[in-house]
């Protein structure tokens, strides 16, 4: 059973059919015999990695190219002909066959050390765990090794844990996961041990709410899961199995022993084996013809007339062979492409592999991930409300000194509205992001970066920009948190303003003998039925009516129809807290319920994570040149498609429904599609989105069985299986992970879609500079 089949079918049981199946008790665990059992059954919790071929093993494949052997041949033929020749006795008549044997092994060298330093991907992929875990074994709970978790296995999940294997959720307090290694996405993924019915309509999520997966970090809350999955039958070892190739095809074969390589051979690789065997076939053609020629006409030796004229033609004939073959086309291959790895560098592209410099200038499709690449990678905002009054917040990533807020209509300067200070201050009160400038160790430069969830970041950096340090958030202690969950859509705070007269400077007045400020943090429909009133741009209040409502929702209507994420903000002063802070019986959501009240609306923020600078303009470059670029990203359709417009992937006169593509249309029934099916999709389709790591390697396989040389960028374990399939993988530099760029042939070093396209130009000179050298030679 798959990977997929065995999470479907974990997510749909309930915790207590999956320890019936597992055969474990969700209490007292497994007994350690059972583990015992269970692990010599199944094996290792660790993935398996095929033998890596050794430096000598890869020096010797480089050698079984046509033309290297073509070379080696004919140096060869030159020592024999040299050796048996009048001027056997003078070491210079033998330096042609040493030049071609030197030029030989310097090439294979430099081909088989690259090879060797850049196939880690596997290395790096087994890395994504922790040593140890603790696990309920015996009814007690106690620390294992990674390796020894087995199924049915009960694990104990705690903040900064890496899953140790897939598991299904028995308990979730408050649990979030990472899960940007498996789908891209950088948001965390808060989960639920409940077994949720998926909504009529709704877009199909990329992993299931109430299972957590092998490599995965945990950085909220806590839980219990039981293992129904281990090692190669995990997610991460179904990405791993992706990577290595088809495990049910056997390996092929050259020379008998060694690996069969030409399905990764390059179009320069490509074309010169194809140069190679013509010179071949003419050389061989012309000297047979030259021999019949001598030995018909009787030609022998003039130093030795005695000799037979076969004998003599023979080594005219040899001679002449020696002489057609190209023995510095290699050397000049060699050079070229070095010098452009070298050049590469100043364009923010780091080669690993010699070869991907010239097939990057083939590329005729670019296929990019979204988050990182074309975009920022950080969430900003963009827009926000409050008062009844949208407002644009300028400025790209979380610098906030960039940047500032403006009305909508009629851009008049914004920044000490009372609305929009008073909205982003309580925003701010009610997150646990904080924001500071960090120092590359690298390059020493000083950068601004927050550090905790990526939703609450703009917030920060909003409430930055009109004067919110942390110094002044400082100053409100904390009296309560809530922390959001997927039941509640919301987070709620308590905080001690007594001796406040304002909400921070600016911000709305507070009333006399107000010592508790409640603040909700969320879903806007869920945020909005707890309101009863509204902030006025006066700092008052008035009623929250049902056509008021209305409005607000339009507003979030529009602002969701741009693929923003939009939050809103309620308030509530209180001059006692609502519930006796010295119950300790008293539940969290007994808290909640009685915070909640009567909340007034002050705002909504809309974030989203912006296009990068040049982009767009990069994009339509590469259109110019006969490029098509393709995004395949795991974001939501409506997302997708925002982004493919603001960069050119889309243009207006694009129908959405023809080029932009939910990956679940490429296997309706589960299976994907046939190959004519397929092909006929990916050649019109430009936006996949909700991809998996599957549906990017099938797209990037239809689209080479179309003839096209692709180029696949990524930054997540989730892109490994595609950048390794691809022509040529392009990874990122600084959010890219270990896995990624192990399974890569090049490397963006600022992440930035536009050095790509800066790539290809480069490597398209460097091709063309090849051309014209063997066309001279």
């Amino acid at each position: 059973m798959g990977a997929d089949a065995v999470e479907v079918e974990a997510s749909r049981r309930t915790p207590e059919e999956n320890a019936v199946a597992l055969q474990t008790d969700l209490v007292k665990g497994l007994t350690s015999h059972q583990a015992a059992e269970n692990l010599a059954r199944d094996g290792p919790n660790e993935l398996e990695k095929p033998p890596k071929p050794t430096l000598l093993m890869l020096f010797i494949l480089q050698l079984t190219g046509f033309v290297i052997v073509l070379l080696m041949i004919a140096a060869v033929a030159s020592l024999v002909v040299n050796g048996t020749g009048p001027n056997r006795g003078d070491i210079l008549s033998y330096t042609t066959g040493k030049a071609i044997f030197v030029i030989v092994v310097i090439n294979a060298g430099i081909a088989a050390w690259t090879e060797h330093k850049a196939g880690d991907a596997l290395d790096a992929l087994s890395k994504m765990t922790q040593a140890t875990i603790y696990v309920v074994r015996d009814g007690h709970e106690v620390k294992v090794e990674v390796p020894s978790i087995v199924k049915g296995d009960i694990v104990v999940l705690g903040t900064g844990d890496v899953v140790p294997a897939d598991v299904r959720l028995i308990e979730a307090e408050d649990l979030k996961v990472s899960e940007m290694a498996l789908t891209g996405e950088p948001d965390d993924v808060s989960k639920t041990w409940k077994m949720k019915p998926p909504k009529e309509g709704g877009e199909e999520k990329l992993t299931p709410e109430n299972c957590a997966f092998s490599g995965c970090n945990v950085t909220n809350g806590k839980g219990k899961g039981i293992v129904f999955a281990t090692g190669m039958n995990t997610c991460i070892g179904k990405i791993a199995q992706l990577i290595a190739g088809d495990s049910s095809q056997k390996p092929k074969n050259k020379c008998g022993c060694l690996p069969d390589t030409s399905a990764n051979a390059t179009p320069l690789q490509k074309n010169l084996d194809k140069l190679g065997s013509k010179i071949c076939m003419m050389a061989i053609a012309v000297c047979v013809l030259i021999f019949v020629i001598g030995v018909i006409m009787n030609r022998s030796d003039p130093s030795n007339p005695d000799s037979p004229a076969w004998l003599y033609m023979i080594l005219i004939a040899v001679t002449l062979a020696v002489a057609a073959i190209p023995e510095g086309i290699p050397l000049c291959v060699t050079i070229s492409l070095s010098i452009g790895c070298k050049d590469m560098v100043h364009k923010h592209v780091l080669v690993r592999k010699l070869a991907a410099v010239e097939t990057l200038g083939s590329a005729s499709v670019i296929c990019s991930d979204k988050t990182g690449t074309l975009t920022e990678g950080k969430m900003t905002m963009v827009n926000m409300w409050s008062s009844g009054i949208r407002y644009t917040v300028g400025g790209k990533g979380f610098d906030p000194t960039v940047g500032k807020i403006t009305r909508t209509d009629g851009g008049a300067d914004a920044m000490k509205d009372m609305g929009v200070k008073t909205a982003l201050v309580a925003a701010s009160l009610c997150c646990n992001t904080t924001l500071s400038k960090v120092k590359d160790p690298e390059t020493g430069e000083e950068k601004w970066e927050p550090k905790g969830n990526s939703s609450e970041a703009p917030i920060i950096v909003a409430s930055r920009k009109v004067g919110f340090s942390e110094e002044m958030a400082a100053k409100y202690k904390r009296q309560l948190e809530i922390p959001f969950s997927s039941s509640r859509k919301m987070m709620l705070t308590v905080t001690d303003v007594a001796g406040c007269s304002e909400l921070g400077e600016g911000g709305m007045p507070l009333a006399a003998g107000t010592k508790h400020l409640v603040v909700c943090k969320g879903a806007p429909n869920f945020i909005a039925d707890f309101c009863t009133e509204m902030l006025m741009p006066d700092g008052s209040s008035s009623p929250l009516t049902p056509a008021a409502k209305a409005n607000i929702m339009n507003v979030v209507d529009e602002y969701s129809s741009r693929a923003l994420r939009v939050l809103a903000i309620a308030i509530r002063t209180l001059p006692n807290l609502p519930f006796n802070a010295k119950d300790e019986d008293l539940s969290t959501d007994a808290k909640f319920a009685a915070c909640r009240q009567n909340m007034r609306l002050v705002g909504l923020v809309a974030s989203i994570d912006p296009e990068r600078d040049g982009v767009p303009d990069s994009v339509l470059a590469a259109r110019g040149a006969g490029i098509r670029v393709v995004m395949i990203t795991g974001d939501y359709l409506k997302t997708a498609i925002a982004i493919a417009r603001k960069v050119n992937i889309l243009q207006d006169q694009d129908n959405e429904a023809i080029s932009a593509v939910d990956c679940a249309s490429l296997r309706p029934t589960g299976e994907y599609l046939d190959r004519g099916e397929m092909d006929k999709l990916t050649a019109s389709v430009r936006v996949f989105a909700r991809a998996k790591p599957e549906d990017k390697l099938e797209i990037v396989k239809s689209l080479q069985r179309q003839g096209a040389v692709t180029a696949m960028t990524g930054d997540g374990v989730n892109d490994a299986p595609a950048l390794n399939q691809a022509d040529i993988g392009v990874a990122m530099g600084i959010q890219g992970t270990e896995v990624a760029k192990g399974a890569s042939h090049m490397i963006l070093t600022d992440d930035n879609f536009c050095s790509i396209v800066a790539a290809v130009e480069k490597g398209r000179t460097i091709y063309a500079g090849i051309q014209k050298f063997v066309a001279f030679i």
